[in-house]
């Protein structure tokens, strides 16, 4: 069972996403989002710092529960799979994405990268999952850029294909 506070962070978050929507993210104020939750203004500087910490704590959460659920795996999938998973699972968020790539936050998705997909791999040296993260990274930032027109499989071939030269 979830805490309360963790209970206010999920609202705090999937308000700011509902509200990101319909208005500029440096037009949303603490008290749009708290009101949006239907919780008291106080709670969000309880849980946050920032509108930003907000979507990473939000990133953080699909990311979490993706490989909770996905049991996605360096040592039991096969590369391709790998990444066929990974990228299905942000196309899921295309819409969400969008937004915090129009709201200028993108790079916090690539925060995220690092802490869950280096912290889970003990397959490379450092070195070399910095390396391989940063360009699924910017695999991934082009095929925003580019409205996500290619399938998680065209992506995955294409990393394989990089990956095997």
């Amino acid at each position: 069972m979830k805490s309360s506070s963790e209970l206010s962070k999920e609202y705090l978050a999937d308000s700011l996403i509902l509200l990101m929507k319909k208005k500029e993210f440096k037009k949303i104020t603490n008290k749009d989002i708290t009101d949006k939750a239907g919780l008291s203004h106080i709670t969000i500087y309880r849980n946050f710092n920032s509108k930003e910490e907000i979507i990473a704590y939000w990133l953080n959460a699909i990311t979490k529960e993706f490989l909770d659920t996905s049991k996605l795996s360096y040592r039991n999938d096969n590369t391709q799979e790998y990444f066929i998973k990974l990228f299905t699972h942000l196309e899921k968020y295309k819409n969400e994405i969008k937004l915090i790539y129009n709201a200028g936050l993108i790079y916090l998705l690539k925060d995220v990268f690092e802490k869950y997909f280096i912290k889970g791999n003990t397959e490379y040296n450092t070195y070399k999952s910095y390396f391989i993260i940063g360009g699924i990274y910017n695999v991934f930032y082009y095929w925003v850029i580019n409205d996500f027109k290619e399938t998680p499989e065209f992506l995955s071939s294409m990393l394989i294909d990089i990956l095997s030269k």
